[in-house]
C-alpha cells in the first residue's frame, strides 16, 4: 500500500507509515513492520509515541520482549516520552506470559520515567497474579490501589472474583463481590460468570440461579458462558432432563448455543448410561457441519 501511495508521487508522512506499521503489528508481522520503521529512519522521519507503542505492542504479542524493552530504551533516547499506553502494553504482555517479576520492574521503570500507573496497569498485575494462583496478591494490588489514588473499576474486581473462584475460594470472592456492590461499582456479565460458574461448581446451584436473576434485574443479561455453567453443573448433578430442558429455552430465547454446550450434554448422557440420545445429539452436529473438538470424539469414544 505504501508503495502504491509513493508511486503516485503523494508525500509519504509519519501519519502514514505509522497506521501501515500499526496493522502489521496487530497482524503479527512484527519483521515487516519494524523494516517501515527503519526506512522511516533512514528518510529522517521522526517517529512518535503512536508509531513506537505499535511496534512495542507487535513484539509483545509474539513474545519477543527484550525487541520490545529495547524499543522502550531507545524511545528515551530519542527524547520521545513514553506514555502510559507504552508500559500498560508491556506490563500487560508481561504479566499473560506469568512474567510477574519483570512485570514489576517494568512499572518501576514506568514510575522512574513519571509516568504513573493506573486502573489499567494494575489491573493487568492483578490478573497476572491470578494466572500464576497467587490470588491474595492480586487481592492485596486491589486492596491499595484505592489508598494511591486509582479507583478500581469492574474489570478489576472481575479479574480477583474470577481468581478466588478458580481455586474454589468462592467465599471470598462473594465477599469482593459485595463489596463492589457496597462501592456502587456495577458488576457486568464477565463478574456474574465468574460467580456462576463457581457457585455452580462448588455445588450451590440455586444461589447460582439466584444471581441469574439478578443479571436480569440489573440489565445484564444471561449469555451462553452464564447458561453452559447452569447445564454443567445439572449434568454433574445427574439432572440431565432439566439441563436439556434448559438448553431448549434458551434456545427459544435467540441464544446460540457453542460446542462446548453440546459436549457437556453428550457428556451428561453418556454418564448416565443414554448413549442413543448422546449419538443422536452427535450425528445431528456433523450433518448440520459443525466443527467437532477432539473432546466431542472423546467423549463418544468413552461412552461407548
Amino acid at each position: 500500500m505504501l508503495r502504491q501511495i509513493e508511486g503516485k508521487l503523494v508525500s509519504t508522512n509519519v501519519v502514514m507509515y505509522s497506521t501501515i506499521i500499526d496493522g502489521l503489528c496487530k497482524d503479527k508481522l512484527v519483521n515487516d513492520a519494524y523494516e517501515l520503521y527503519s526506512e522511516m529512519i533512514t528518510k529522517r522521519i521522526s517517529p512518535t509515541v503512536v508509531t513506537l507503542n505499535s511496534l512495542i505492542y507487535g513484539y509483545c504479542i509474539v513474545g519477543q520482549f527484550k525487541e520490545a524493552f529495547g524499543l522502550l530504551r531507545e524511545m528515551v533516547l530519542k527524547n520521545i516520552n513514553p506514555d502510559v499506553y507504552t508500559f500498560n502494553i508491556l506490563v500487560d504482555a508481561l504479566c499473560k506470559e506469568g512474567k510477574i517479576k519483570e512485570a514489576k520492574s517494568g512499572i518501576a521503570v514506568m514510575m522512574k520515567e513519571g509516568v504513573m500507573p493506573d486502573v489499567v496497569t494494575y489491573s493487568s498485575l492483578m490478573d497476572g497474579y491470578c494466572l500464576v494462583n497467587e490470588v491474595n496478591k492480586a487481592k492485596h494490588v486491589l486492596s491499595i490501589i484505592s489508598r494511591m489514588r486509582v479507583a478500581p473499576n469492574a474489570r478489576s474486581y472481575s479479574i480477583v472474583i474470577n481468581g478466588f473462584c478458580k481455586i474454589k475460594m468462592v467465599d471470598k470472592a462473594l465477599s469482593l463481590f459485595y463489596e463492589m456492590c457496597c462501592r456502587r461499582i456495577a458488576p457486568d456479565t464477565v463478574t456474574y460468570n465468574s460467580l456462576i460458574d463457581g457457585l455452580c461448581k462448588s455445588g450451590r446451584i440455586s444461589y447460582a440461579w439466584e444471581l441469574v436473576d439478578e443479571m436480569r434485574d440489573n440489565g445484564q443479561p444471561a449469555d451462553i458462558i452464564t447458561y453452559n455453567s447452569l447445564i454443567d453443573a445439572l449434568c454433574k448433578n445427574h439432572h440431565v432432563d432439566k439441563a436439556i430442558a434448559l438448553v431448549k429455552k434458551i434456545k427459544d430465547q435467540g441464544i446460540q448455543l457453542d460446542m462446548y454446550t453440546y459436549n457437556i450434554l453428550i457428556d451428561g448422557l453418556c454418564k448416565q448410561g443414554r448413549l442413543k440420545d448422546a449419538q443422536v445429539i452427535f450425528q445431528d452436529l456433523l450433518i448440520k457441519g459443525y466443527n467437532l473438538t477432539v473432546w466431542t470424539y472423546t467423549i463418544m469414544i468413552k461412552g461407548l
